[in-house]
């Protein structure tokens, strides 16, 4: 687990959230429900991949307002991939440089 790498998506994460709180109820609902794991990554103290059942919020963008902001979707994708040790896995390099084409 790359936890230089759990920690700078969940910082990027929090602050994209952060930003949008005060005018998308959707974005605050959802920084309160990742608050606390966004905090434990942000410090350092997760040390080992996470089943994804266990991550709050995981459908949560695809549910709200939200799924229309493309770059809260590659941050949350992003800290995803990092909190269950997935970031080498083929699939997620592609959608990763799916994303790089799209900017």
């Amino acid at each position: 687990m790359n936890t230089h790498t759990l920690k700078a998506t969940a910082t990027a994460l929090c602050e994209k959230l952060e930003a949008l709180e005060d005018q998308n109820s959707d974005a605050k609902l959802m920084l309160n429900t990742l608050r606390g794991l966004l905090l434990k990554a942000e410090n350092g103290k997760i040390h080992a991949p996470m089943e994804a059942r266990d991550i709050p919020g995981y459908r949560y963008l695809p549910e709200t307002n939200l799924q229309d902001d493309r770059n809260l979707s590659q941050l949350f994708a992003e800290f995803y991939m990092a909190l269950i040790d997935g970031e080498e896995w083929s699939s997620f390099k592609k959608f990763q440089a799916k994303n790089k084409n799209h900017d």
